[in-house]
C-alpha cells in the first residue's frame, strides 16, 4: 500500500476484514490495496521544487496533525521535515485544543513548525487559540516553532531556508490562500 502512518495500516486492515466478509479473495484484496493512491488533500503531494516535496494535507485537529506529521517522520527518518499550521476550522480556532496542539507538535517528530494566525481573528482572546503560547510551549520542548502571521511571510521564509531533501506538511481544512502553488513557484523560482 503506497500510504504513509499506521492510521493508513488500521485502515487497510479494516478494509481486509470488510473485502472478507464480503468474500473478496486475498488477491483481489492485496491488488485493491496495492492500487488505492490515497484521497485529495490527504498526505497529497502537490509537487518539488528544489528536491523539496511539498504536501497538502486536511489536518485541522490535534489528533490528524500528530498522525500525519509522525507517518511522515517515520517514512523519512533522515530528512528534515515542516509542518506548516492554518488553524482555520471552527474549533482549531479556539483555545480548546491549545494544550492538545502543542502535544502534537511537540511529539510528531517534526523538525520545523510554521504556524500561520489563526484564521478566525473576530473570536475573544480568552476564546481564540493563543499562537504564540503555543510557539512558546512547542519550542520549549525542544521544537524549533514559529508564528509567521501570512502566506507571503511563510512562502519567502520557507523558499529562503528550506533544502534539498526537506519534506514540507501544509495543513489546513481550508484553501490557505493557495499557498502550495506559491510554495513550489518560490522554490523554484
Amino acid at each position: 500500500m503506497p500510504l504513509y502512518g499506521e492510521h493508513n495500516v488500521r485502515n487497510a486492515l479494516a478494509a481486509i476484514a470488510v473485502g472478507h466478509a464480503v468474500g473478496l479473495t486475498a488477491d483481489e484484496m492485496r491488488r485493491g490495496l496495492s492500487d488505492f493512491r490515497g484521497v485529495r488533500r490527504r498526505l497529497e503531494l502537490r509537487g518539488v521544487a528544489r528536491g523539496v516535496s511539498v504536501y497538502d494535507d486536511f489536518a485541522h485537529h490535534p489528533t490528524a496533525i500528530f498522525e500525519t506529521l509522525k507517518a511522515v517522520r517515520a517514512s523519512h527518518p533522515k530528512q528534515r521535515v515542516w509542518g506548516i499550521f492554518e488553524p482555520r476550522s471552527a474549533t482549531s480556532c479556539r483555545r480548546v485544543f491549545q494544550d492538545d496542539f502543542a502535544r502534537a507538535f511537540s511529539e510528531s517528530g517534526a523538525d520545523e513548525v510554521i504556524l500561520a494566525s489563526v484564521f478566525r481573528a473576530s473570536l475573544p482572546d480568552d476564546e481564540r487559540l493563543s499562537v504564540d503560547d503555543l510557539v512558546f510551549a512547542v519550542s520549549a520542548a525542544g521544537v524549533h516553532a514559529r508564528h509567521v502571521p501570512t502566506v507571503p511571510e511563510i512562502v519567502r521564509l520557507v523558499a529562503a531556508e528550506a533544502r534539498d531533501g526537506d519534506i514540507v506538511v501544509v495543513m489546513s481544512n481550508g484553501g490557505f490562500d493557495g499557498i502550495h502553488e506559491k510554495l513550489i513557484a518560490a522554490l523554484a523560482g
